[in-house]
């Protein structure tokens, strides 16, 4: 009897003790249902989420916007080579200075017809530069390193001299000569890594004649060279017939040829190009 009596007692405590006792700690809302964990916070469009084992994760801090590179200075411009060069030239009985492309623009104009074909000009214009650079280290007179004496060095006289011969036609054609100077402007002929003696002549028989050939003096540049395109010349041969043809450098340029094959045909192992000038 009493062994039932301590069933029943510990029964109805089982049965309603403990509930009342872990209810405060477990609270059921309406219908017996356990309460739902308060929702998080929905992230905003375009946030990065937020972990899920973390509520209190922070959102990374955007990247620094990358600063802008810094503009490339523009290069430096560089002047014209003849225009910043000077050459002192024996004429009329003294010393004139004035700028290499003067020079050339002059001499240009005195020593080929301005009518014949650009790439002939161009090779007339770099044959004279180079003769004016030959001159400056191996002076033909002892005031000026050349002259305007076609029969000592080059012709030459003023390109603005030639208006009273070239009348209503001055401008076109002081423009084609200016052109070829500009066109050329800074390149030289050169033999070994140094200018040429870049001699020239109006016409000859069919070929150029040697350095050696004409002055005795072996020249490997200044060789005979094949020209029958001066066989058509009006004139017949006329000059020394050492180095360039002006009428060949004509002919050659009518059938094609660019002013560097004008030169490297008649200058024999050259090389046409630039001349290394500083800024």
């Amino acid at each position: 009897m009493k062994r039932t009596l301590a069933v029943s007692i510990a029964l109805y405590i089982a049965l309603f003790l403990i509930p009342l006792l872990t209810a405060g700690q477990f609270p059921l809302l309406e219908g017996g249902r356990e309460p739902s964990p308060p929702p998080q916070a929905e992230p905003e469009a375009g946030a990065p989420p937020v972990p899920a084992d973390s509520s209190a994760a922070e959102s990374p801090s955007p990247s620094p916007e990358p600063s802008a590179s810094p503009e490339p200075p523009e290069p430096a411009v560089s002047p014209p080579a003849d225009a910043g060069a000077s050459i002192s030239v024996l004429t009329d009985g003294s010393v004139r200075e004035m700028t290499l492309r003067d020079f050339i623009c002059g001499a240009v104009a005195a020593e080929m017809p301005a009518l014949y074909p650009e790439e002939a000009l161009k090779a007339q214009a770099v044959a004279i530069r180079t003769f004016a650079l030959y001159a400056l280290e191996h002076p033909y007179h002892r005031d000026a390193p050349l002259c305007g004496n076609w029969e000592c060095c080059l012709a030459f006289s003023p390109l603005e001299e030639r208006a009273a011969d070239w009348g209503g036609q001055y401008e076109e054609l002081a423009g084609r000569i200016r052109a070829a100077a500009d066109q050329t402007d800074g390149v030289v002929i050169y033999y070994a890594g140094e200018p040429i003696e870049a001699v020239f002549f109006a016409a000859t028989d069919g070929r150029t004649r040697s350095a050696a050939e004409v002055w005795g003096t072996d020249v490997p540049y200044l060789q005979s060279v094949g020209s029958a395109f001066d066989t058509d010349f009006p004139d017949g041969a006329r000059g020394h017939g050492v180095g360039m043809s002006q009428y060949g450098a004509r002919q050659l340029a009518l059938a094609g040829l660019s002013y560097e094959d004008i030169l490297q045909w008649y200058y024999t192992g050259v090389e046409v190009r630039q001349i290394p000038y500083e800024n």
